[in-house]
């Protein structure tokens, strides 16, 4: 598939910190129907992305299921846009609106996951509008106010 669009601002930070973490043997921008197995073998629980792909985006007036340099994540098709992505086995996240990125703070979303083991990840590193989501009961409603907002409108 061809990668043209992930070159956007909004994605350059995001790509930045995927690019050589996940499958390395695909290229930067894939639809999971052109990899075996995709909800096993991209560097995130089977969970994480059946929730991302499958439940939390149900609602999107498009499929926006993506492989982004190796991981799973959620494009607007027509801007290429990523506003969604899974990594590991506790990590997935929403690139959200300012109203909804409150919304999902005082429902109990972070910028920065602490992981069980040690170590945690900033979201800050991947740009503005970031969070951490984890099975929040409006995340499929968040979701498609980031779908809206990765239109690429300002």
């Amino acid at each position: 598939m061809d990668s043209s669009g992930l070159e956007h601002a909004d994605n350059a930070a995001l790509c930045r910190y995927l690019k050589g973490r996940g499958r390395t043997d695909l290229p930067p921008l894939a639809r999971p129907d052109e990899v075996p197995k995709p909800y096993e073998t991209l560097g995130a629980h089977p969970d994480l992305v059946a929730r991302l792909w499958d439940e939390i985006a149900a609602r999107l007036p498009a499929d926006c299921r993506f492989i982004v340099f190796g991981s799973p994540a959620l494009v607007r098709p027509d801007t290429k846009i990523v506003f969604g992505f899974a990594g590991g086995t506790h990590t997935y996240a929403l690139r959200l609106p300012e109203n909804t990125r409150q919304e999902a703070v005082l429902a109990g979303a972070e910028r920065v996951k602490k992981y069980p083991f040690g170590g945690s990840l900033d979201l800050e590193l991947i740009g503005p509008g970031w969070m951490f989501c984890g099975w929040f009961k409006d995340e499929e409603r968040w979701c498609l106010s980031a779908y809206e907002f990765a239109s690429g409108a300002a």
